[in-house]
């Protein structure tokens, strides 16, 4: 039995633009019934709805994820070293707006490194993308901010950015 409120993620995923398919619930439960620090890839996702005997094409998970981080609720994130995205599960609270997450990414290795936590122009150019959005009859969830180069292990190893 799933321990979120169906129809709270009903109206969730609606708010969202998205439907309430038997994939989006498939998604919503394998991360609600997982532990709070799974933090799976989308190759795991794929295993763990095969195994629970719902499989769904690669292509429409990988779009079904994206969506879901799009709607607030699930996170995307590289750990440093890997090259794959990995979710994590938000929750089907209301959205409100998260500070800005100020993140370095190699173009090279894709790794993305977490900057010490907003400062306030940091978080004052956040609050004027979201009003800006808002001007035009927008809702922002989150704001991510991005600065991409590259790193220096691939600048030590002589990696070009991008050509990772």
């Amino acid at each position: 039995m799933p321990r979120f409120d169906p129809a709270a993620l009903s109206q969730r995923l609606h708010q969202a633009g998205l439907r309430s398919t038997r994939a989006v619930l498939g998604v919503a439960e394998l991360f609600e019934g997982a532990a709070a620090h799974w933090q799976p890839t989308h190759a795991d996702v794929a295993a763990r709805l095969a195994q629970a005997g719902e499989p769904v094409n690669p292509v429409t998970l990988y779009r079904l994820l994206d969506r879901l981080v799009a709607a607030g609720l699930l996170a995307r994130h590289t750990a440093p070293g890997e090259r794959v995205w990995r979710f994590q599960w938000l929750g089907v609270a209301a959205p409100t707006p998260s500070p800005a997450m100020p993140h370095f990414e190699c173009d090279a290795c894709h790794t993305q490194f977490p900057l010490q936590a907003a400062d306030a122009p940091t978080q004052a150019v956040a609050d004027a993308l979201r009003r800006t959005l808002a001007e035009h009859g927008h809702q922002a969830a989150r704001v991510d901010l991005a600065v991409h180069g590259t790193c220096a292990d691939c600048r030590h190893s002589g990696v070009a950015g991008g050509n990772a």
